[in-house]
């Protein structure tokens, strides 16, 4: 055991058992230390607890900890022990992260008997109680379950409480773990005094022995473990049996389209995908979005475990209700807001097995001011284009006015209505659209004129805006023929033709 160190320097606060911390009777095992690190890779971390073995424990899973969140009251025992013997003078971590604990504490990491992961139930900022429990019943307690402890005298955000012999409690200053290292914080951890050694790997069958390591810091891993072989296109990245690290090339089923992206203020924010063939699972299908140009955060939102028919449309919104007053009927889904929480500067990324398969706007750069930009309106995908991986495409998409959308009550009664439901899939790269009966028009998107080839004769045909205002028809008197469009403002139209069995819909850009 450790000298006690005074850290009066540092603002520390030293306090006993009796100043509000319940505690029976020290059993064989007892709370040593409670840690709310600020490390490097952030999260959750620098969350660990530290307990002690006063006496020999045949078996350590009589033993358990919870949490008492924000002055709450207990929650009860949330984490036992596993089945494990302890030595007297034996020390325990139960780290949220043993490989960043690792790294913090270096050669410290080596005065700890036995360090185990900790799960997220072991989730204490450094205002929550902590408390020890013995075959059920609480026998220690840091902290007042009862009361939030920000500001108090055991307060340890971005900090520690550590427990000296003498039973009385030392907490460093709020804010203090801050470091690559505990040494390099401002507060080093008590138990890391005298810590001596060189940390690193030292098991000789490992891919990363360290031959000048003294002390094993948890660090060695082995042909079989996972890895990151840094390509974004790969899945299942492992140690192979001479320690490269190699991951499966992913073919994605392209299956899934994501086609519009609305933005309506706070809501409805919704997302359409168009499904290009029968998917058995959704749930191999999530979405995120990179906000303010801050890079990928991964998947935010995995969709549900069921199936989906070819050629439907899927909508996933973050308000059921605003979704369903805005276009009239509910959505697919509804994410809560986990990946429907764009501006209208953000990217959007759909994955497929973990990995980008399609993509709006650039993760990197923030929207405001982009070609992209879509605050207050929409953007929708060009027919026949699509997904595009990992490379965000503007050629392939048509952007609305930005605000199109403010003050709208329905789509249908906006300035530009979002062209719902309208994505058509068989129009081939060079623009080409083809239907039922050999019919061609091209170019599409057009400017001002649009031809259209016909295996059949015509009866009619004519532009429709999206409201369903007829805005040019004509007879065609020959299988070819042309449209003049000009006058007609940018943006989306649908073609209709007729002939003497059928009427078909093709969605048309203007530019």
């Amino acid at each position: 055991m450790k000298l006690f160190r005074s850290f009066s320097l540092l603002g520390t606060l030293l306090f006993s058992a009796q100043l509000g911390f319940a505690s029976l009777e020290l059993d064989s095992l007892r709370l040593q230390g409670v840690m709310d690190f600020d490390v490097p890779s952030g999260g959750s971390d620098g969350k660990a607890i530290h307990v002690y073995a006063v006496e020999d424990i045949a078996d350590l899973s009589v033993y358990g900890l919870g949490t008492a969140n924000n002055g709450g009251g207990t929650d009860g025992e949330e984490y036992t022990f596993p089945a494990q013997a302890l030595a007297a003078g034996e020390h325990v971590l139960l780290a949220r992260s043993t490989a960043a604990m690792s790294a913090y504490f270096g050669a410290c990491i080596g005065e700890f008997q036995s360090v185990l992961a900790a799960p997220s139930t072991i989730n204490q900022n450094g205002n929550d109680a902590i408390e020890l429990y013995h075959n059920g019943g609480v026998v220690e307690t840091y902290g007042n379950a009862d009361e939030d402890g920000t500001g108090t005298s055991w307060d340890y955000a971005d900090s520690w409480a550590y427990q000296s012999e003498s039973g009385q409690w030392e907490t460093a200053a709020v804010g203090c773990s801050s470091g690559a290292t505990t040494e390099d914080s401002s507060c080093p951890y008590p138990l890391c005094d005298d810590a001596q050694g060189i940390p690193g790997c030292m098991d000789t069958t490992s891919c990363n022995f360290d031959a000048e390591a003294t002390v094993d810091d948890l660090s060695c891993v082995y042909p079989g473990d996972e890895c990151d072989d840094l390509n974004p296109m790969t899945v299942f990245d492992a140690l192979d049996e001479n320690c490269n690290c190699l991951g499966q090339v992913f073919t994605p089923s392209n299956s899934l389209i994501l086609t519009g992206i609305v933005h309506h203020g706070a809501a409805p924010k919704m997302l359409e995908f168009y499904v290009t063939d029968d998917i058995e699972t959704l749930a191999q299908y999530a979405i995120g979005t990179a906000q303010n140009g801050a890079g990928t955060d991964g998947v935010e939102w995995t969709f549900p475990d069921q199936s989906a028919d070819a050629n439907t449309f899927i909508y996933v919104a973050n308000d059921t209700v605003a979704f369903a007053d805005f276009f009239g009927f509910p959505p697919t889904f509804v994410d809560g807001g986990a990946a429907c929480n764009f501006n209208g500067n953000d990217a959007v990324e759909l994955f497929e097995a973990g990995v980008g398969v399609d993509v709006f706007g650039d993760i990197n750069v923030d929207g405001i001011g982009t070609e992209w930009e879509y605050s207050g309106g929409w953007a929708y995908r060009v027919d026949g284009t699509g997904p595009d991986g990992y490379q965000f495409v503007q050629s392939n998409w048509l952007m609305s006015s930005l605000d199109a959308l403010d003050g709208a009550i329905s789509n249908g009664f906006s300035n530009e209505p979002f062209p719902i439901g309208t994505y058509n899939v068989t129009v081939n790269p060079d623009g080409v659209s083809e239907i039922g009966w050999s019919t061609r028009c091209f170019p599409n998107p057009t400017s001002d004129a649009l031809f259209i080839e016909s295996s059949q004769p015509l009866a009619s045909a004519a532009i429709m805006n999206t409201q369903g205002q007829c805005m040019r028809n004509w007879e065609p008197k020959a299988l070819q023929s042309a449209l003049d469009l000009s006058g007609l403002a940018t943006g989306c139209y649908f073609l209709r033709l007729e002939n003497a069995t059928e009427r078909r819909l093709i969605r048309i850009l203007i530019q």
